[in-house]
């Protein structure tokens, strides 16, 4: 939307054109063979020495009324979808007038067949019928017991009641959780760009965003203390969430260390906060260093983490899941009888053989993150000569690079006139902003789909564009202060 605030006519046409949805054949020249990967050490996100500290004492069920919104705190449960849940855990032994379920004899598939660039899936008979039917909200059950395995192998989180959600998508993660624990102007910690997901979904409830500013570790620990600290002896409203990406913070591209994660879940349990871990890059992290998740930090049951594979394996396939302790997702399953059923059972069914088969998962995923780290190198090659010009950090994991321009206090103008006339679409930091509409010298270019042999033109287009925009920020009239 921020778009179209500030464009003209013919700028408004084009760039709905451009935004129009079409039909992409990708022909990927990276090898994408089987890779013999250690399945144990590649989904490892725990540190299996780190000492569990006992300082703050496990959230209890009533605990956790406090940091519900009113509207999540009001929702009842459907008596049809406890039923639809019970009728998958007593299978056939009942004889059931009950669930107003279609029967499975009128749908007209019969197979489906998938390949994929390590194996063959098939749904047929009574796995196809099942992916074709109404599941529990939660989620397939199948999948859910392997999301719980899944989960516990890879963080080993500490021993707190939870369980897991599948979601549609990560988004819709994040909009569960805001509609969780958010109250009309309630204050969020973010950090001071954020993904502009978590921006829109707030949108509506005229959130208080506390920015935290990140470096080239991401959010710092102590100025997110230091901020908190002043809330309090001020008497202000103190906030009960937080949004952070903590493997390639999108826009800026950075991994949080693990200290750091351990300083802010200390902040969390300090000033009585809920983390919301959202980690959709967690697989594309080049730094070789497997990081603790804060999941696996979660002695106090403080964190409900999302989960997606949409960057790694199918953004239209929207598999996602959200881990958290059970009184609130409890509470988010409410939300999802009420908003859409359930998530698309095909997707589960498709979901689940991905993660069942782990060697094959890891080999695809270790070929993805070679296959994003090579374009990212090209870029970050290509780049140089705009480093003097528009400063930036390599990205640690993520999509993107984070430039700050030099001389150009707002580059709105040079992103929506000066590069959109050449050709060259670029995202402003903008977008990255709860206020839009603020200035801003950021942008954010995405290497994950431009060609290679393009990389050299727009970085030459870029330089060119960064040129003639710091000359007309420099002829501009500056401000003279008036006498008397």
């Amino acid at each position: 939307m921020f778009v179209t605030k500030k464009l003209g006519k013919v700028n408004r046409e084009l760039t709905k054109r451009l935004f129009e949805a079409r039909s992409v054949t990708l022909i990927l020249k990276k090898d994408f063979s089987q890779r013999d990967v250690d399945v144990n050490e590649f989904f490892k996100f725990y540190n299996e020495n780190s000492c569990q500290e006992d300082r703050y004492k496990p959230l209890t069920e009533q605990d956790y009324d406090r940091f519900l919104s009113t509207r999540a705190a009001r929702r009842e449960p459907a008596l049809t979808r406890q039923i639809t849940s019970l009728a998958y855990k007593v299978g056939k032994e009942m004889i059931s007038l009950a669930e107003g379920m279609p029967n499975e004899q009128v749908f007209p598939f019969t197979r489906l067949s998938m390949d994929t660039k390590f194996s063959k899936l098939v749904l047929e008979g009574k796995d196809l019928a099942a992916a074709l039917q109404y599941v529990p909200s939660q989620g397939l059950p199948a999948l859910l017991s392997e999301l719980r395995k899944f989960q516990s192998e890879a963080h080993r989180p500490p021993e707190v009641p939870r369980d897991v959600l599948v979601t549609n998508g990560g988004q819709h993660g994040i909009y569960q959780c805001v509609e969780l624990l958010v109250e009309p102007g309630d204050p969020v910690i973010t950090c001071e760009y954020a993904y502009t997901g978590i921006h829109s979904t707030l949108k509506p409830y005229q959130a208080e965003i506390i920015g935290i500013p990140e470096d080239e570790d991401g959010m710092i620990p102590e100025t997110l203390d230091a901020v908190l600290g002043e809330r309090l002896r001020r008497g202000l409203k103190m906030p009960k969430m937080m949004y952070i990406i903590p493997t390639g913070s999108n826009p800026t591209g950075t991994v949080l260390p693990e200290e750091r994660r351990r300083e802010i879940y200390e902040l969390a349990c300090r000033y009585d906060f809920l983390i919301v871990e959202d980690d959709p890059y967690m697989f594309l992290n080049y730094t070789d260093r497997p990081i603790p998740s804060f999941l696996s930090m979660d002695t106090c049951g403080r964190v409900l983490r999302l989960d997606s594979v949409s960057k790694v394996v199918s953004a239209g396939l929207r598999g996602a899941w959200l881990t958290a302790p059970k009184p609130l997702l409890h509470r988010l399953e409410l939300h999802t009888q009420a908003e859409l059923l359930h998530s698309c059972t095909l997707a589960q069914a498709i979901l689940l053989q991905l993660v069942q088969c782990r060697k094959s998962l890891a080999s695809h995923l270790t070929n993805a993150r070679e296959f994003y780290r090579e374009r990212r190198d090209a870029l970050h090659a290509a780049l140089k000569p705009v480093e003097h010009l528009a400063p930036y950090t390599m990205p640690d994991a993520g999509l993107f690079f984070w430039l700050r321009v030099n001389g150009i206090e707002d580059v709105y103008n040079m992103v929506f006139h000066t590069a959109f006339q050449r050709g060259l679409m670029l995202v402003p930091g903008q977008a990255f902003l709860y206020d839009s509409n603020a200035p801003c010298p950021y942008l954010r270019l995405t290497f994950s789909k431009i060609r290679h042999e393009d990389m050299d033109t727009a970085v030459s287009n870029l330089v060119e564009i960064i040129r003639e925009e710091q000359q007309r920020a420099q002829q501009k009239p500056k401000r003279v202060a008036t006498e008397g």
